[in-house]
Parts: structure tokens; sequence; C-alpha cells
């Protein structure tokens, strides 16, 4: 009997040692329960603060290249490069020198009776320092050259029909010749 009193106490001490172990090694609810309600620090990244450029803002263009009604063709590439730097808030939204988008819409060449030629270019958008597009006005900037008909027909009439015959200017867009467009909808950078 004194045999199985020692069994029974050895069993009863393993069980006990093994449960004590047990509860040291598992978390207690309590503790569990007490990490979750401790919110972790979140740390984002600083975001730079959005720019707007908005409609109708004006960009100013310079030409690259002289055109000229009488060699010009239309769907001709019109090359155009942003004269100044476009900022908001002195950031440089778009760089000088960049090149615009433009294409060479309509050509008359200069004729008889003194009409004049003229050339319309058409702008589409430009790129942004950061690599977007800003769409630009497809507003035609068309340049004139100097209407002489009146003068024509005037000295038709007192000299010779000769005169009838008076050719117009050719119309010109110099090389560095400044332009202003503006942007067609707002973008936010």
């Amino acid at each position: 009997m004194h045999k199985n009193v020692m069994i029974a106490f050895f069993l009863f001490t393993g069980l006990y040692c093994n449960a004590q172990l047990s509860l040291a090694t598992t978390p207690s609810k309590t503790k569990t329960a007490a990490k979750k309600a401790i919110p972790k620090k979140v740390i984002t990244p600083k975001k730079e603060p959005k720019f707007l450029l908005e409609e109708g803002t004006i960009i100013k263009v310079k030409s690259l290249a002289e055109i000229s009604s009488k060699t010009a063709k239309e769907g001709d590439r019109a090359d155009f490069a942003i004269a100044e730097d476009v900022e908001i808030n002195g950031k440089i939204v778009i760089k000088q020198g960049t090149l615009v988008d433009g294409n060479i819409e309509s050509v008359q060449k200069a004729k008889g009776l003194g009409k004049q030629g003229s050339i319309t270019v058409n702008f589409s958008k430009v790129k942004a320092a950061n690599g977007s597009t800003v769409p630009i006005r497809s507003t035609k900037n068309a340049i004139q050259g100097e209407n002489k008909g009146g003068a024509s027909v005037a000295l038709a009439l007192v000299l010779s029909p000769l005169f009838l015959l008076k050719k117009g200017k050719e119309a010109i867009i110099p090389e560095g010749k400044i332009l202003s467009l503006y942007v067609d909808k707002d973008v936010n950078f």
C-alpha cells in the first residue's frame, strides 16, 4: 500500500507541475485583450500638397522656327516650346523649353488682288514637369499677312488692269514669336 501511495503522489505532482508549466507559457486572456486595446501608432508618409493649375491659366509659348504661309502645309508640325516656367505657389509645374504639341491646321497662300496669306496653328497639349499631360485650349492662333486688296483695286482703276495682279503678303510666324495659350481644363498636381 505504501507503494501505491507513492505512485499516486508522483503522478499527482507530475500532473500539477505540467499544468503550472502550461499556464506559464499560455498568455492569459486579460493580457491578450489589453494588447488589442492599445492602438498601434501608424506612421504615414507626408504627402506633398496638391496644386491646381486652373483652366484659363495663360501659358506663353515661343516659335522655334519660322513658319510661312508660302511653304507650310496643313498637318505639318508647328515647333513651339514653353517660353517661361509655369509656377503654382513657387513650384514649377511646366518647365521652360518643354515642347508643345501643335500642328498647322490651315494655310492660305497670298494671292492676286492683294489677298493676304494666313496660317492657323492648333495646339492641344504639353507635358508637365511630373510627366502628366496638360490639355491646352484648342484656341487657334492665326497670323495674317498685310492686306493689299484695297490699294490694288484703287490703283487698277486709275492706272492699268495689270495692278489687279498685285499679290498680298505671305503670313509669317517668325522664329522667337511669343504667343499666349490657355490651359483647357483644371489639372491637379
